[in-house]
């Protein structure tokens, strides 16, 4: 039977070892599909504006105008209307 201190025995001989093996095995992957990128590449600012969405629907005048027009709603609070944050407030709007 092999105890812990052989299984594991030289994986700290180099540090750098076990993220060169997870470079070389990522080299090897699939490229993902370009959806993925883009939607990867939003969510920073979209997770950013889910924080200003929670501040807006506390406030009556901007359900009103939502309700109205959310598009112009979104924009005149200094947010993008995409479908990300619209469906974001029509969720937390819904009854």
């Amino acid at each position: 039977m092999t105890g812990p201190s052989t299984v594991f025995e030289g994986m700290h001989d180099d540090p750098l070892a076990a993220e060169l093996r997870l470079a070389n095995a990522l080299r090897m992957t699939a490229a993902p599909p370009q959806a993925w990128v883009e939607a990867a590449v939003m969510l920073p600012s979209t997770l950013g504006d889910l924080d200003a969405v929670e501040r807006l629907i506390a406030e009556p005048s901007f359900r009103a105008a939502f309700a109205r027009d959310p598009e112009s709603a979104l924009t005149a609070a200094g947010l993008p209307s995409s479908q990300p944050v619209l469906a974001a407030v029509r969720e937390r709007l819904a009854p």
